[in-house]
């Protein structure tokens, strides 16, 4: 199963919208380039840069233009309720099952279970998951034993390294980490929210993070190190998870310029 992972896009219908979307568009167009298309595309959170009905009409025209299925969660800029009921007509979405403001549910894929959550915590930039997910988590890992798991949130639930991001990290992770440990391996946890690539462990399970399509976070593990953006490069992830060899590659969002003849 390809499953092509986008990132705080921070879609905006204000001032920004010229150059913060023209990043999310090119993301986009990126996806829609693959060969093979991918099966699926999430995207883990931050879809608008502030939660209003304008940012997400501009973000659900974007979305509309990718072919396959589409699934989308919160991050801490967005407004969970809000994006579910600005995309409620959509199969974008959906609320969850026993806390019907916040946006988490799973999704049967093509030899893949997905199970999107909610890490946003409204009012604040850390995420939680909160001990009534976590216990709807523990179900769903639970079921269809023969089936590889993925799970999406925004929030890193590992450090970083980068002080001011593991700030507002994950703040349940220990009691994520508790529930992983009681089932078979995940394939794949796929988180945004650090605006850079990386790669993590947690109870067994691979953590990736996904660039973010506007701005990066400058990579600095000094502890009092400034808190920085910098221009490398956006990005988007593509996962080959479900067959005997799970793997990931990172794609850069720019013009890739011709092929060149190898050897």
């Amino acid at each position: 199963m390809l499953l092509a992972h986008l990132s705080d896009t921070h879609i905006s219908s204000g001032a920004l919208e010229q150059t913060v979307n023209y990043s999310a568009v090119k993301a986009v167009e990126r996806v829609q380039a693959l060969r093979p298309a991918p099966g699926c595309t999430i995207v883990t959170g931050d879809l608008v840069d502030h939660g209003s009905r304008a940012a997400y009409a501009t973000a659900r025209s974007l979305l509309d233009e990718l072919t396959g299925p589409v699934h989308v969660i919160p991050g801490n800029h967005d407004d969970a309720a809000l994006l579910l009921r600005e995309l409620a007509d959509t199969s974008y979405v959906h609320p969850a099952p026993d806390e019907p403001d916040r946006c988490y549910y799973g999704v049967d894929l093509p030899g893949l279970r997905l199970l999107c959550c909610d890490s946003s915590v409204p009012g604040h930039d850390h995420g939680r998951l909160g001990p009534t997910q976590l216990h709807w988590l523990d179900r769903e890992l639970g079921r269809g034993v023969d089936t590889p798991t993925a799970i999406a949130m925004h929030h890193h639930p590992v450090r970083s390294g980068i002080a001011v991001m593991d700030e507002i990290m994950l703040r349940d992770a220990d009691e994520l980490a508790e529930v992983l440990s009681g089932h078979r391996r995940v394939a794949r946890i796929m988180t945004g929210h650090l605006h850079r690539p990386m790669t993590g462990l947690l109870a067994g399970a691979v953590v990736m993070s996904a660039p973010s399509t506007d701005r990066q976070v400058h990579l600095d593990l000094d502890p009092e190190g400034p808190f920085a953006f910098i221009q490398e490069p956006p990005g988007i992830m593509l996962h080959r998870l479900g067959e005997c060899d799970d793997v990931s590659h990172l794609i850069p969002v720019r013009d890739p310029g011709p092929l060149v003849a190898g050897f």
